[in-house]
């Protein structure tokens, strides 16, 4: 019985101490402007179809690579590898633009 308590709370000792000392102080709180979808640069993995197709996009954000269910604002079809900007984000997909449409008309 006395080893057995011995070797429960050393097992203990050394969870609390992987937790708490190695794991714990690297974590932190995301704040909104971290997960902020508008104006983020993606890139279209699934293609976009017309009208109200859906489509996939990957982008990076806070460190990770991630990806999302994505239409077109403007309802046109947009082609697989495309670079595309999120304009809106509404109940889980990313309304996007061509990044070339928007960068088009600047000097």
């Amino acid at each position: 019985m006395l080893l057995a308590l011995v070797s429960g709370a050393a097992g203990a000792a050394l969870i609390w101490a992987i937790l708490f000392k190695l794991l714990l102080p690297r974590e932190r709180v995301l704040t909104p402007e971290e997960t902020e979808m508008s104006g983020v640069l993606a890139q279209v993995s699934d293609s976009i179809r017309d009208g109200n197709g859906i489509g996939e996009i990957i982008f990076s954000q806070a460190g990770a690579r991630r990806a999302t269910a994505a239409r077109s604002e403007d309802g046109s079809a947009i082609e697989r590898g495309a670079e595309v900007i999120v304009i809106r984000y509404d109940r889980g997909v990313a309304y996007v633009r061509r990044w070339d449409e928007l960068t088009s008309g600047l000097p």
